[in-house]
């Protein structure tokens, strides 16, 4: 039982806690645009260490332990080798466990800390999103160089991964929902596409997806639509469907048909929010010219509702490869394609695999293949200049790096706090370290000049790819995560048709030579 008093007292220490970190964020939204940030990422959470553990000791003191295990367990790990990416709630929910007055004090205080270092995380945010332009001060100047600063002037990378942090600690922080691309319907922060639907009176059943609300209620009710009269659920899963008369799901950002079940097109949905979900905080920086993110970051960008991506389930193999042997001769080669002419990610239900890795899913694709293809299909659809492009992607050179970074994709793991991304024991990572020890290597200056057709007709792709996953991992986390933007700035150059074989030494201010050399010491580690 808690000693009678003694809060108020624990709450003046908590208070001087927080004031610290108060001081170092106080002026935001006053300051001059331009200034840099008060306080470094270290002394913000220091701060926020200070406030939390008092909070949590007090939450023990007092008894409540689940809330004390809450407040301990708030912040993320280290990254170490790998991405941390958080989950971003739709608004800030109090646990449901938290019932009692002393309960609420103490939870409202650990929100407030959480908010103060979120306005911390903002300003370096838009600090990072200026360093594209930013002209050093004699102060700057005079310091020496840093040998394990990126090579490339510009943060954009760190611009986003400091706005989703800021998200994490305060989902309700304005300026930076806003700059991330989201509208508020309620107390609800919504993708602008599903609040678009909302506006026109859908509503969204995970296991049905978005729908008009009477729709959605002969749905619950056991009804199914089939080609405009509606059938029981019993009726319709005995009906086989082909893609031109396939089941219709709609999730925020994706329009899929289902010759599949319902549950199965469910499923995928699922797995294709969670893959861009990710790709947003691990890749997102592609999607903006770097004075555009930081237009945003300041109040100055705003986010149009995106036409839904294009996704087609088959029920098995034998329709998958019945429906694209026509299109592509080789996709009996594949597990899932996205196929560009016609912008659409294609798979089936791997019906030997059997379910995924959540309670109660149905069959459904290889998840590996979904994050991979859907990756594919998030770059090729997310950024304008793209659309200024003559010709194919990587048609010239450079294609490795589009199968690369669908690679570093399928190293997707959930954890409690969202996922991780990465890491030299992760997906294709370990076979690309077999490979080198074994003497496989083909060296970025051969690789850099190769374009789609020459890659894909190597005899040794298969190889190749273990290589390629190899190469993200170094790219996006190596020496702390060195090259990351001009990883990021290469695969936009590929994209948009303006690479050429020289590119990615230049963005990385390193001699092809010297990036092998530093490739094979991030894998022998």
């Amino acid at each position: 039982m808690r000693c009678q008093g003694s809060w108020p007292l624990e709450r003046r220490w908590l208070l001087h806690a927080l004031v610290i970190a108060v001081v170092s964020t106080a002026s935001i939204g006053h300051a001059d645009p331009a200034a840099r940030p008060v306080a470094g990422l270290a002394d913000l959470d220091t701060a926020f260490a200070t406030a939390a553990g008092l909070l949590a000791k007090t939450a023990e003191n007092g008894g409540h332990a689940e809330l004390a295990k809450t407040i301990t367990e708030w912040d993320l790990p280290a990254a170490g080798e790998r991405q941390i990416v958080v989950s971003i709630p739709a608004r800030l929910e109090k646990p449901s466990s938290i019932d009692t007055p002393d309960e609420m004090t103490i939870w409202n205080d650990f929100c407030a800390a959480r908010r103060t270092r979120a306005s911390g995380f903002f300003e370096h945010a838009v600090a990072a999103s200026r360093s594209h332009d930013h002209v050093p001060t004699r102060d700057e100047l005079a310091r020496p160089v840093d040998p394990d600063a990126p090579p490339l002037p510009q943060r954009s990378c760190e611009a986003i991964r400091l706005l989703f942090l800021c998200l994490r600690d305060d989902p309700d922080h304005e300026r930076a929902r806003t700059a991330g691309g989201w509208v508020k319907r309620g107390d609800d922060w919504l993708w602008p596409e599903a609040a678009r639907r909302l506006d026109k009176g859908e509503v969204h059943d995970p296991a049905f997806g978005w729908m008009p609300k009477a729709k959605l209620e002969r749905h619950r009710a056991g009804e199914r639509l089939d080609r405009g009269r509606w059938i029981t659920a019993a009726e319709d899963a005995k009906t086989p469907r082909d893609v031109k008369h396939g089941r219709e799901f709609f999730s925020d950002h994706w329009e899929i048909v289902s010759a599949a079940s319902l549950d199965d097109a469910a499923a995928l949905a699922l797995r294709l929010e969670e893959t861009a979900d990710v790709w947003r905080q691990v890749f997102g920086a592609f999607a903006f010219e770097p004075k555009d993110l930081e237009k945003r970051l300041t109040g100055r960008g705003r986010t149009a509702p995106h036409t839904p991506h294009s996704a087609i389930l088959c029920a098995d193999r034998g329709h998958y490869l019945q429906e694209l042997e026509p299109l592509e001769p080789l996709i009996g080669r594949t597990n899932g394609i996205y196929w560009t002419p016609t912008k659409t990610i294609w798979f089936f239900i791997d019906q030997a695999g059997g379910k995924g890795d959540r309670a109660g899913d149905a069959a459904e694709p290889d998840p590996i293949t979904i994050h991979h293809e859907a990756t594919h299909q998030l770059f090729a659809e997310s950024r304008h200049v793209i659309t200024k492009a003559r010709q194919l992607a990587g048609e010239r050179c450079g294609f490795w790096v589009i199968e690369a970074a669908g690679c570093y994709l399928e190293t997707i793991r959930p954890t409690p706090y969202g996922w991780t991304v990465g890491g030299r024991d992760a997906g294709r990572v370990p076979a690309a370290k077999e490979r080198l020890d074994e003497g496989f290597f083909v060296p970025l200056a051969d690789l850099c000049g190769l374009g789609r057709k020459a890659l894909q007709a190597d005899e040794r792709l298969s190889q190749l790819y273990s290589q390629f996953a190899g190469l993200a991992d170094f790219f996006m986390n190596g020496s702390g995560g060195r090259y990351r933007e001009s990883f990021v700035e290469y695969l936009v150059r590929v994209y948009s048709g303006t690479a050429d074989p020289d590119t990615l030494s230049r963005l990385c201010k390193r001699s092809y030579a010297d990036l092998d050399a530093e490739y094979r010491r991030h894998l022998s580690r």
